[in-house]
């Protein structure tokens, strides 16, 4: 459990780092003595260096089959960057947390019952919904609320009734 609140806890400091504008063109740095701060904190929390946490948010290195080029990014491709980090991150560890209890319940891949956690609570709104998936998507959220809303109602009014 102190590991995934510190993976947690570290996913929520690196969402707080900023970068300004650097030297150079096309770079950045580390915004200010705040955003330094979620950053010693995120690295000790990942238990990784500092330093090249930093590097990592801040430059990206292409490799080709001569070199590995290091290019720095702007402060916009920066929190691009420190996006993408948390989101995989974050995304790593759920699937670990899944897979964990999935383990621990036994599950058989050949029983047909199964346990599945759902977030039904709201939808993706675009503007231009284009996706059949989202279509999908969308269609089956409205479905399930609809179905919640009737059978938690059902169950309220059933009640009332018998009171």
């Amino acid at each position: 459990q102190e590991a995934i609140f510190r993976v947690v806890a570290a996913v929520l400091h690196i969402g707080n780092i900023n970068f300004a504008k650097g030297k150079e063109v096309d770079s950045s740095v580390i915004q200010d003595d705040n955003s330094r701060f979620h950053l010693n904190t995120a690295s000790e929390l990942l238990e990784c260096d500092c330093n090249n946490l930093e590097k990592a948010l801040i430059t990206r290195e292409i490799v080709t089959p001569e070199e590995i080029i290091t290019r720095t990014l702007d402060p916009e491709s920066a929190l691009a960057s420190r996006d993408a980090l948390a989101k995989t991150i974050y995304s790593r560890l759920f699937d670990w947390i899944v897979e964990k209890i999935n383990v621990s319940i036994g599950q058989d891949p050949n029983s047909k019952q199964l346990i599945g956690v759902l977030d039904i609570y709201g939808f993706e709104s675009f503007k231009i919904n284009s996706s059949f998936e989202q279509l999908c998507i969308n269609y089956t959220n409205e479905k399930l609320q609809q179905h919640f809303n009737q059978h938690v109602f059902k169950m309220e009014q059933e009640e009332y009734t018998r009171e």
